[in-house]
């Protein structure tokens, strides 16, 4: 493992609130935390808005993607940083994806329900959470204003695919699909959102670990870049999840899709129709 001395940060000092268990500047004088760096899956949503564009999607999801792709790229430049600045780029844009992904699983239907009043109420959270991190400056402040808002997500999920049109029966193929998905998708940030946790809370003793182990075991004992790929896994599968759904209530639309999986990553695909 290379050590690089202080006087060659490239970055100097650090300046952000939080700095992570992986330690600082082994690899290169120009990224602070290598593995937390690198463990942002950006390409996820790439081919997210490659999809969307496919299947000829509402454009609303383009925008989820490249708000996920807008917080990777913050994360990447705190990671490799450890900036101040670059901290709020990485957790604000949190903040804003999570309120688009709340108004994905609100506004369901292809005649919004709720119009600009719920466009006002999610600006102004993002507005207020903004204001108020700036000035407390605690990083509980913004998990728990972010915790809130994945909350209301996954009851809204829940309550969907609970009470689809006619029932689950009249979805025979998309509903038990969709709670899979849908699982999958919660697993993963309750997983991610664990070990991220054990990461915090055992530190000193990964730190210890790491010391006398392979690199490469070492780099896999970096639980915060298991928290990246985590979200970024659980992110994906919601927005898949959730433009399913999105179909399904639209009554004027009668394609049907297939859930499709290429190893760890899913997408939907158009059924062919046969004329009879």
């Amino acid at each position: 493992m290379t050590v690089v001395h202080p006087r060659d940060y490239y970055w100097g000092p650090v300046t952000s609130t939080l700095d992570w268990c992986e330690e600082n500047y082994t690899h290169s004088p120009y990224i602070a935390e290598y593995v937390n760096t690198t463990t942002n899956l950006m390409f996820l949503s790439l081919f997210g808005i490659y999809n969307t564009l496919s299947n000829g999607f509402s454009k609303s999801f383009i925008v989820a993607h490249f708000g996920v792709i807008f917080v990777g790229f913050g994360s990447w430049l705190f990671h490799m940083t450890l900036k101040y600045e670059m901290q709020l780029l990485d957790e604000l844009p949190m903040i804003y994806v999570a309120c688009i992904m709340v108004w994905h699983s609100i506004e369901v239907r292809p005649k919004n329900q709720y119009g600009i009043a719920l466009v006002l109420g999610l600006i102004g959270y993002s507005a207020f959470v903004t204001y108020s991190y700036l000035i407390i400056n605690n990083p509980v402040f913004h998990q728990v204003s972010y915790a809130i808002l994945v909350i209301i997500v996954v009851f809204r999920s829940i309550y969907l695919v609970r009470h689809l049109p006619g029932g689950a029966e009249q979805f025979p193929y998309e509903h038990p699909r969709m709670v899979v998905l849908l699982k999958i998708a919660a697993s993963s940030f309750l997983l991610a959102f664990v070990i991220w946790n054990i990461d915090n809370v055992a530190c000193p003793v990964l730190r210890h670990f790491r010391t006398f182990v392979p690199y490469a075991v070492g780099a896999v004992s970096q639980l915060h870049g298991w928290w990246h790929i985590g979200t970024s896994l659980g992110v994906y599968y919601y927005v898949v999840y959730t433009q399913w759904i999105h179909q399904l209530l639209d009554e004027t639309n009668k394609q049907k899709y297939q859930l499709v999986w290429k190893g760890f990553v899913c997408y939907l695909k158009p059924v062919k129709q046969h004329k009879e």
